[in-house]
């Protein structure tokens, strides 16, 4: 028989108690309740701002400071300097009546404040319990130092003072940094600037804009057990400096030699140079034994520490009727970079290119003779050469010299279009050269596929086909180099904020598109070229000079070329025998009546290099001869020292006998040949005349 199984009972007496605990539990919550609104009621206004103070104060972001953009000697072109703002927290100064007069007095007669918009941004409904006022920005250190000698306490101080100043609160100072550049529009197009929010906008800045910003730091605030207040801080990371490739002498020199041709040609008849020496003047100067930019400059310069400012290329009535959009297309045309982002087509420059190439691939060889009479017909197309009444037979470095047309087409048909089109791509043409600049352009080239006998033969002499200056620039480093094609760059070295090196940016030799040998002929021929041929306007007293002039005809706005604007060009090697620095001249449109004549840009490299090549302490080899000078237009000072050698034109004395080699200045100085030469009027009357100034013309066969 199965025991029921007695199921328990919840007795009065166990509910009793229940009871009792339910109620001691209550009565503990509302007396706790009465606590904390009694605790509220008598002190939460001083808790909250206790609070609230601590946040804003004491939990703050602490800057980066971005990295400094030096030159290769040190010289700062970009830096951010320290500042602060002058911050009001209004909530603070209306927690109590006494805080307002002490403190608006301060403001006003320290930081020079309006007292009336004060006491207005103070006590106004809209900003009365604002935490966080900007009264002041970028303020100095001798500024915050004044206000901290105002507000500071001491004991010779009356009671009185000590409760005035005591009563002086809300005020307080924000660290930040703006960004300065010390050479104002020095390398403007290199450098580029970055907006207060650190972002770089062009040139470096941009490039390396990662590499130049840091990480913030973070101080935090609390109380501790005994309500005093403790601090942790964490330091910002500042930013990377840049030790650039550019050399701030060098860099003045060029822009002194851009800016004096613009002066001085200004009032020409074209209109497209906007009172400027031409549309555009651009100059490289570059180490070609390790790619390293020494200066880079265009005459579209700009103020880095004002870069909206337009005023210097429009009216304020034409700015002022701008749109947006023109507003937007006028900035960026200023703060465009034509040597690293412009596509043109190259013109004779680009005939070394192709002389190597065929060296190089056995298509030709150095003893080989072309015959020039003035044109080739290609296809039903007649190519007209330069002198279209022929150069005669010549040597491959005649070709050279004479920037003769018609041999180089010979040169490109003896390579054909494959080999032609390998050796472009050897020499990095249509592609980026990987410069450390933003928005480099490639060109555009013809392949094997789309090139026929025409292009090829117009692409022998450099035009068909655009390439940057940047490129031909990198590709005429390899050709006198000794063939090694490097990676052009503008940054050397990074650095941290302390000054310890994060990393050397070394030369890179991307690949070597000729030989040494190749490389050693063509610097002959290049010699050539400016002792006797088309360059010799850019000669350079007592140097070896070696280089290549070019004249491109522009196309008009029907898509033909209209035989009146050109980009011509120099670009040259010193000492040619064992290159140290590479120039590269651009003009795009001179502003002359005859853009093809005067020689402009080997004038304007000549000019350069006898100032950059005593800086870098480059030697005189060179035997300098009062019938150089003579061609040159220069004074014996302006050659910059050297020796006169006897000529034909020698002086004899009253005897007949020849006079003695001038051995003194003061001698040099009395010598009316030497002292005070024909003027440099820019004719090429005595000079053979450039290349491709008919030479570049397709007509087609009647």
């Amino acid at each position: 028989m199965k025991r029921k199984r007695r199921i328990p009972q919840f007795t009065k007496k166990m509910q009793i108690k229940l009871l009792w605990l339910f109620a001691s539990v209550l009565l503990v919550l509302v007396l706790l309740n009465v606590r904390i609104a009694y605790i509220n009621i008598k002190s939460g206004d001083t808790y909250t701002r206790q609070v609230l103070s601590q946040n804003q104060y004491d939990s703050q972001t602490i800057p980066y400071r971005r990295g400094e953009i030096r030159d290769r000697n040190g010289n700062v072109l970009a830096r951010s300097e320290k500042v602060y703002n002058l911050i009001l927290d209004c909530y603070q100064v209306n927690a109590d009546e006494d805080y307002l007069d002490p403190t608006v007095e301060a403001l006003v007669s320290v930081m020079g404040e309006d007292e009336t918009e004060l006491r207005t941004l103070i006590t106004s409904e809209e900003t009365k319990e604002s935490r966080y006022q900007i009264l002041q920005r970028s303020l100095t250190e001798e500024q915050k130092e004044a206000w901290e000698e105002y507000t500071a306490v001491d004991e010779s101080m009356s009671d009185e003072e000590i409760q005035e100043k005591s009563n002086i609160e809300g005020v307080w100072f924000e660290e930040d940094y703006i960004r300065g550049y010390p050479m104002d529009t020095l390398a403007s197009n290199v450098i580029g600037y970055s907006n207060s929010n650190d972002e770089g906008f062009s040139g470096l800045e941009a490039y390396y804009s990662d590499v130049l910003n840091g990480t913030n730091g973070r101080e935090y605030g609390y109380l501790n057990d005994d309500s005093e207040l403790e601090r942790t801080v964490i330091e910002p990371e500042h930013g990377n400096t840049l030790i650039t490739t550019i050399d701030v002498n060098i860099q003045q020199i060029v822009e002194k030699y851009i800016a004096q041709f613009d002066e001085e040609h200004a009032d020409g008849p074209n209109e497209s140079a906007n009172g400027k020496g031409s549309k555009t003047t651009a100059v490289i100067v570059a180490d070609p034994n390790s790619g390293e930019i020494l200066a880079m400059a265009t005459n579209h310069s700009y103020d880095l520490n004002n870069p909206q400012d337009l005023s210097q290329y429009y009216t304020q009535e034409e700015i002022s009727a701008m749109t947006q959009e023109e507003m937007s297309a006028a900035l960026n045309d200023m703060w465009y970079n034509f040597c690293v982002s412009e596509a043109f087509e190259p013109g004779s420059t680009f005939k070394p290119v192709t002389v190597g190439a065929a060296l190089e691939s056995g298509s030709i060889v150095d003893g080989d003779t072309f015959y020039c009479d003035g044109y080739e017909f290609v296809t039903d197309t007649r190519i007209n050469c330069d002198n279209v009444n022929g150069h005669g037979m010549e040597t491959v470095s005649d070709a050279i010299k004479n920037s003769c047309n018609d041999a180089l087409m010979q040169i490109a048909f003896q390579m054909g279009i494959d080999v032609f089109c390998k050796y472009q791509e050897l020499f990095n043409f249509g592609s980026t050269t990987g410069i450390d600049l933003p928005n480099e352009g490639s060109g555009s080239l013809y392949n094997t596929t789309n090139m026929h006998e025409v292009e090829l033969a117009t692409n022998s002499f450099g035009q068909g086909f655009t390439c940057t200056m940047i490129q031909e620039l990198a590709a005429f480093c390899a050709v006198v180099n000794g063939g090694y094609y490097y990676e052009p760059h503008m940054v050397k070295q990074i650095l941290n904020a302390d000054g310890g090196v994060v990393r050397n940016i070394e030369p890179v030799v991307l690949r070597q598109p000729i030989s040494s040998k190749t490389s050693a002929l063509l610097r002959e021929y290049l010699e050539a070229g400016v002792l006797e041929g088309t360059g010799q306007r850019a000669q350079v007293p007592g140097y070896r000079v070696g280089g290549k002039t070019g004249t491109a005809e522009k196309f008009n706005d029907q898509n033909e070329r209209d035989h009146t604007n050109y980009i011509v060009s120099f670009i040259g090697a010193v000492p040619i025998n064992d290159p140290e620095v590479v120039i590269y001249v651009v003009m795009d449109e001179p502003n002359v009546e005859d853009q093809t004549q005067g020689g402009y840009c080997a004038i304007m490299a000549r000019e350069i290099l006898m100032e950059v090549l005593p800086y870098l302490n480059i030697p005189q080899t060179e035997e300098i001869t009062e019938e150089q000078l003579n061609m040159l237009g220069l004074t014996w000072e302006e050659a910059q020292g050297g020796r006169i050698v006897e000529t034909e034109t020698q002086e004899t004395n009253e005897d007949g006998t020849p006079a003695e080699t001038t051995e003194t200045d003061e001698q040099v100085a009395d010598n009316p040949n030497i002292a005070n030469p024909p003027a440099d009027d820019g004719s090429e009357d005595d000079l053979p005349t450039d290349d491709s100034v008919t030479a570049e013309e397709i007509i087609p066969e009647e």
